[in-house]
């Protein structure tokens, strides 16, 4: 399976690593952006049912979880489709309306 990432996910990949550098510096924020892309790479792709079915925000629509954050993403036609990588502590329903209406 091959990992695919919607504008605004790669865009929170960016996001993450931008808000980490200025917090912690930066081997702490390519250590976490590398982690969470290790993470869907080794696991998700070997199993992209491993994440918890998330029916409530959209058809087909799964989380998994790479603390702090939470990856929120699709699998099919041989691709895993990450729509987004938000904090765990986050509202989620807003940032997620209008990619999962599409979708």
């Amino acid at each position: 399976m091959r990992i695919k990432y919607s504008v605004q996910g790669t865009a929170d990949l960016e996001h993450i690593e931008e808000y980490h550098l200025d917090k912690a510096g930066l081997d702490i924020a390519t250590n976490l952006v590398q982690r969470i892309t290790d993470t869907l790479e080794k696991l998700l792709r070997r199993n992209p049912r491993a994440g918890r079915s998330r029916q409530d925000l959209g058809a087909g629509v799964r989380t998994f979880p790479v603390l702090p954050y939470v990856v929120f993403y699709r699998s099919g036609n041989g691709s895993i489709y990450i729509i987004r990588i938000l904090h765990g502590r986050r509202d989620i329903r807003p940032p997620l309306a209008s990619l999962l209406i599409a979708g």
